[in-house]
């Protein structure tokens, strides 16, 4: 520890009576000079030991090791199965499966629904959810005309009793519910 240049280490060499001016100078020189070196890299080899470094991690990038292929991380598949899910979600909501439920409840609906391996079909799972919660779905719409079947406009096969006259739209209807063929062309304005 006499190497360290401190004031202790100044003073003993300043104390000894033994060496001459020229020697005590001689030591502090010495001395110095030591601790300059004890930290001291030089600018040849610290740019030796840039160039090491360098040529070291080109060499692990070209190998991979640095670079990790980021789909391949927890987060990201985490992250992706995520978004899957919230695509399927998206294209049940606009399917004919889920039509019947309201709006603000499909994700609730949806949250219902067992997915996995030995569920019931989805239509099995879907009337079990509307007799529990009928308030998510709305009320099916009934048959405005139970016993009537709707009107149907039918192309003649012949003539017209009246060639070129034009029929209102209300008279085509009722000669069409009346049994009779009706020529779509012959209905006016």
């Amino acid at each position: 520890m006499a190497n360290i240049f401190t004031r202790k280490a100044l003073n003993d060499i300043l104390a000894n009576e033994q060496l001459t001016a020229e020697q005590k100078t001689e030591q502090v020189f010495a001395l110095y000079g030591r601790a300059l070196d004890d930290g001291y890299i030089a600018k040849a080899a610290a740019k030796q030991a840039q160039e090491t470094a360098l040529e070291q991690a080109r060499a692990e990038w070209e190998k991979g090791l640095t670079t990790p292929d980021p789909k391949e991380s927890d987060d990201y598949k985490a992250l992706q199965g995520q978004f899957d899910a919230y695509k399927a979600m998206q294209a049940a909501r606009t399917s004919k499966d889920f039509e019947g439920v309201k709006p603000k409840f499909f994700e609730t609906v949806y949250g219902l629904v067992d997915r996995g391996e030995g569920a019931k079909s989805l239509q099995e799972q879907l009337a079990g959810i509307r007799e529990q919660y009928e308030e998510y779905f709305t009320p099916a719409a009934p048959n405005p005309n139970p016993g009537k079947p709707a009107p149907k406009v039918v192309l003649p096969t012949g003539g017209n009793p009246n060639p070129g006259a034009k029929l209102t739209l209300a008279e085509a209807m009722k000669r069409a519910n009346a049994g009779e063929a009706v020529d779509v062309s012959l209905i006016g304005k």
